[in-house]
């Protein structure tokens, strides 16, 4: 056999055994050609936190559609009450009827014009068949929104709703709430604090670190809280201080948006949102202090001789 006919299955062949090591190479924690699995860096990027907040409205239909198997409210406009998409005993489940709101007649003629879509969403929707899902294939959607939470959440973990959307589907007994499930909500908790803490311009990511720390801390309690038991005080000393660390940063760095102009180039619904967060962390957060003042022993006044003295109030004095 010619050198000619023998080196084109060579060159091929030396190709496929220096692709298969390379791929080797990538998945071997010990070398460094290990892979980040972060493609083309996009994963906390700019543009990877603008598709965590794009995946929002994706999740939201697929939970409605395939969860709940309900037509979502942004896509009616109507909003479906939670005794109207319960499923029935039998195991059939109905589309969700109307709301009050959509069976009232429409009387102008740009309501009837958005009725009208409204309508058409509705069809394009609608579930036809009676019987609800059987629990394989709502386990096939549940592994479905879970990957999709997951990336979201790779894609920004600064993001309240993609942090906190994914804890919430990890805990909830429905859908996790295993030991392995809390194992993987710790370890996403720690990772979204980690990642707030590297920012520096943008308050709203600190305030997703105080949701993580709250989380953790009612993890952390609730074997306590389960027994009956008074959760220790070092454990809640403790996590004040993180909270109360990650409010005090929120605090600084908004301060500084505010005077460089950046506060004001956020919208307004954004801002609000923002504030009504921040409002609701420094009222959650305020409960520390009074548990620790319940766990704290007061100490009374002593007389020279030792002795404790009572407390004179202002309702004991004459």
């Amino acid at each position: 056999m010619h050198l000619p006919q023998i080196a084109s299955p060579l060159l091929i062949a030396g190709g496929i055994v220096l692709a298969a090591g390379g791929m080797i190479s990538l998945n071997d924690e010990v070398t460094p050609l290990h892979h980040s699995r972060n493609a083309f860096a996009i994963q906390g990027s700019a543009y990877g936190k603008l598709l965590a907040r794009l995946s929002e409205t994706t999740i939201d239909r697929i939970w409605h559609l395939g969860v709940e198997q309900v037509v979502p409210d942004h896509l009616t406009g109507f909003h479906h009450d939670k005794e109207e998409s319960s499923p029935e005993e039998s195991g059939t489940r109905e589309t969700a009827p109307p709301s009050k709101a959509s069976l009232e007649k429409p009387r102008t003629p740009l309501q009837q014009g958005k009725r009208w879509f409204q309508d058409r969403v509705i069809a394009l929707h609608h579930r036809t068949n009676p019987n609800g899902l059987n629990e394989r294939h709502l386990a096939t959607v549940y592994r479905d929104i879970e990957e999709m939470l997951l990336r979201s959440f790779k894609l920004d973990p600064t993001h309240y709703g993609a942090y906190d959307s994914y804890h919430l589907f990890l805990t909830t007994h429905d859908f996790g709430g295993n030991p392995t499930a809390n194992a993987q909500a710790v370890k996403v908790a720690q990772h979204a604090m980690a990642a707030a803490y590297q920012e520096t311009e943008d308050p709203e990511p600190w305030l997703t670190a105080v949701a993580a720390g709250m989380n953790l801390y009612l993890m952390e309690a609730a074997p306590y809280m389960k027994k009956g038991e008074t959760i220790p005080l070092k454990v809640v000393k403790e996590y004040r201080e993180k909270i109360g660390f990650c409010l005090a940063k929120f605090d600084e760095i908004q301060q500084k948006a505010e005077t460089n102009g950046n506060w004001a180039r956020l919208s307004t619904e954004r801002q609000m949102e923002i504030s009504e967060r921040s409002l609701f962390s420094k009222r959650t957060f305020k409960q520390f202090d009074a548990m620790i003042a319940r766990a704290t022993p007061s100490s009374a006044p002593a007389d020279s001789k030792g002795a404790v003295v009572k407390r004179e109030t202002s309702e004991e004095k004459p």
